[in-house]
């Protein structure tokens, strides 16, 4: 019998929807876009989804304390 193989690559794997190690998705990129030229932050087109979500909440929490 032959063994099974994995349909899809690594890297498409950690593309996939709900990998929190996965590169930002749009919506995250223009959300952190906007929220960085608002703060004069940097903007880090490398994050992944979770770190993107964490500056994202970061620099929400600095433009409602202004």
């Amino acid at each position: 019998m032959i063994e099974p193989t994995k349909a899809v690559l690594p890297e498409t794997e950690a593309r996939t929807a709900g990998d929190p190690d996965a590169p930002m998705n749009d919506r995250q990129a223009v959300l952190l876009r906007e929220l960085c030229d608002r703060t004069g932050e940097e903007y880090d087109a490398s994050l992944t989804e979770r770190q993107a979500d964490e500056r994202i909440s970061v620099l929400q929490e600095q433009i409602a304390e202004r």
